[in-house]
């Protein structure tokens, strides 16, 4: 999810699933705020249910953590350094460049897999959409994350 919206709605979410959470909790002690003890519990489900919503947004958007925007970060770094490192092989020998750039993302822990169809439009070393992080928790957000590209 972008990371403009995440946390405009994340205060909505909460405090209505707070709410509701809230009252939920409260018709299991037999304080009801609603008209019968069943809206009470279907209450407690929802605001659970928006409160799993909100843990949602922020694992997949990049105010969690790095996943799909630090892939982002790390391959132009890796493009910057190779540059850097080998200003003139970019028109001497790009397949150097498009080496080393593969390599540094190795390094950093990442894996080249053509297996997406943005990465299979266009397979060059600078396409985000062509690497996956090796750690299993962090290859399935970023899988996912990459899904709604």
């Amino acid at each position: 999810m972008n990371e403009g919206i995440a946390p405009f709605f994340s205060p909505f979410t909460l405090l209505i699933g707070g709410s509701l959470v809230a009252i939920g909790f409260l018709s299991l002690f037999d304080l009801h705020f609603l008209k019968t003890p069943l809206r009470g519990k279907i209450a407690l489900v929802v605001g659970l249910i928006f409160i799993v919503a909100t843990e949602a947004m922020f694992a997949t958007s990049s105010a969690s953590g790095r996943y799909l925007e630090g892939q982002k970060v790390d391959l132009t770094e890796c493009e910057f350094q190779t540059e850097r490192d080998f200003p003139n092989e970019r028109r001497d020998n790009p397949k150097l460049i498009s080496e080393k750039i593969t390599s540094c993302m190795n390094l950093l822990g990442y894996e080249w897999l053509n297996t997406h169809p943005h990465c299979k439009e266009a397979p060059i070393s600078t396409n985000v959409f062509c690497y996956l992080p090796t750690g299993p928790m962090d290859r399935k957000i970023v899988s996912f994350q990459m899904g709604f590209e």
